[in-house]
């Protein structure tokens, strides 16, 4: 159905509610992994858990190895037909037999390698899982391509419950590792069936319209190949040039300095690229919805950034402990830089949903030269304030390419850009200076117990988002209250607090 002008606001409106219900999975899938890890580590070895992290690490690296962007290819595809849902079919399950004959073929040398004849036959058995995903009804991806992630959501959170639940059954029953692997192909098996009853498609085999999917899919591919030599590139100089501990510090500040981009960033670019490939379709302009993006994302994460970098002191000590001091800097670096990586999602997700994934693939390899040529150097000479350093370079290069390519392809010049973004970076600043003067902005926790952190870190994050949200409000009030990140916010917020008192009142 062509959609009308109309409708653009609507798009944008489930494209927003869409990146609520993919952070709304993080959130529940990390309370549901927290749970189930504490309740397993009482019943299990930590060798089991090293063997099924053994297996589970290789058998990824394969699985994105072979992944060739098939369903990312059919979310943009402007004309989608039964052709096209049954040749990503037909793929699909070709890439899960090859996947899993493969993982069946290095499963006895690597169990000879690691001298452990138990991990052979835990990654023969999930080599079933393999073959059991490839079998998903692909009908599923209309989910993605109608911005339906609540559907979306049901399908993982109710896979990922009850493959939990029969994890601790089986291993309060068997108490072995056994329990992980059953848990993982449950897991599989659950999303299997409620493929197909979720979607009403009934896929068949073929693979005529596989022209129609590899020019896309295949650049897709080999940006997962890049993303496979650049993610683990920042460790390897690391630990070349300073040792397998500072590797390890690294890894910690990384890990939280990147909470704005993992908890907030990532979901909002899933959604977002089906938002765009929806209003690309339907040959409208994109203007609207990539500077609603780079609003709300920016309102979001700058101040979350500024704000895990200002408090990474008793943050650390709380968390991780005084053992892991030396990862506050890092910290304090990373999460600033991390806080610009709205525009960098909005701009890929935006290139590759109007088909041109070749674009981001060449910018990626530019940056990846650029981070590892400039690790090179200022790990050398600066240590681990220069692989943050690193990352802030080759991020703010990637920024502006990205950025140089999308904003005429979407309509938008940098004044408006600008203008989306102003509100926020000014009560961010707000805030900065606030906590500043008041002595909270990166200074060294005044606590001595895990309490007197917590209370710290409680009062600096407190202040921080009051001050925030107040200079917020009062600059969009002085604007005319204009349609906007605030506008949405308070919409969802007042919705949530409707829902809270109606189930309250229950």
């Amino acid at each position: 159905m062509t959609k009308t002008e109309a409708e653009v606001p609507s798009v944008a409106q489930r494209t927003a509610g869409g990146a609520g219900w993919i952070i709304a999975w993080r959130v529940a899938t990390r309370n549901i992994g927290l749970v189930s890890t504490l309740i397993l580590v009482r019943l299990l070895q930590p060798g089991d858990f090293g063997l099924v992290a053994i297996a589970t690490g290789i058998i990824g690296t394969i699985d994105a190895v072979s992944s060739i962007g098939v369903q990312d290819a059919l979310v943009r595809a402007p004309d989608l037909d039964r052709e096209m849902y049954d040749t990503g079919f037909g793929l699909g399950i070709m890439r899960g037999l090859l996947t899993a004959l493969v993982i069946a073929v290095i499963a006895w040398p690597l169990g000879r390698f690691f001298g452990d004849e138990r991990l052979t036959v835990v990654m023969l058995a999930l080599a079933l899982g393999s073959m059991i995903t490839a079998f998903e009804n692909i009908g599923i991806i209309d989910f993605r391509r109608d911005v339906a992630f609540r559907k979306e959501f049901d399908m993982q959170l109710w896979s990922r419950v009850v493959s939990a639940a029969t994890t601790i059954c089986v291993a309060v029953v068997w108490r072995s590792y056994w329990a992980l692997v059953v848990g993982l192909l449950v897991y599989r098996l659950v999303r299997l069936l409620q493929s197909y009853a979720l979607s009403p498609y009934r896929p068949r085999v073929t693979f005529r319209g596989w022209r129609r999917i590899i020019g896309f899919s295949m650049w897709t591919w080999a940006s997962q190949m890049l993303a496979q030599i650049q993610g683990p590139s920042d460790s390897m100089v690391i630990g070349r040039l300073l040792g397998t501990m500072q590797v390890g510090v690294y890894s910690v500040g990384l890990e939280l300095g990147a909470l704005p981009v993992t908890e907030v960033v990532e979901p909002l670019g899933r959604a977002l690229f089906s938002g765009f490939a929806s209003l690309h379709n339907a040959s409208q302009r994109l203007a609207n919805m990539f500077l609603g993006a780079i609003g709300t994302g920016v309102t979001l994460v700058l101040p979350a950034g500024f704000g895990i970098s200002m408090v990474a002191d008793p943050m650390v000590r709380l968390s991780l402990g005084e053992k892991w001091l030396a990862a506050v800097p890092l910290v304090q670096i990373i999460a600033i830089g991390c806080a610009f990586s709205v525009l960098v999602h909005a701009s890929g997700n935006l290139i590759v949903a109007i088909g041109r994934p070749k674009v981001t693939f060449w910018i990626s390899v530019v940056t990846t030269v650029v981070k590892v040529a400039t690790m090179l150097v200022l790990v050398r000479y600066f240590g681990l304030i220069g692989a943050a350093a690193s990352l802030w370079v080759s991020g703010l290069l990637n920024v502006a390419l990205l950025l140089g390519y999308a904003l005429p392809h979407a309509g938008v010049s940098i004044k408006q850009l600008l203008a989306s973004m102003a509100r926020p970076t000014v009560a961010t600043l707000a805030m900065v200076g606030i906590l500043w003067l008041l002595g909270m902005a990166w200074t060294p926790s005044g606590g001595s117990d895990a309490l007197g952190f917590a209370m710290d870190a409680a009062t600096r994050s407190l202040t921080g988002a009051l001050s925030y949200g107040l200079v917020l409000l009062a600059t969009w009030y002085g604007a005319g209250c204009p349609d906007g990140a605030e506008r949405f916010i308070l919409t969802v917020a007042l919705r949530f607090w409707l829902r809270v008192r109606r189930v309250v009142a229950i």
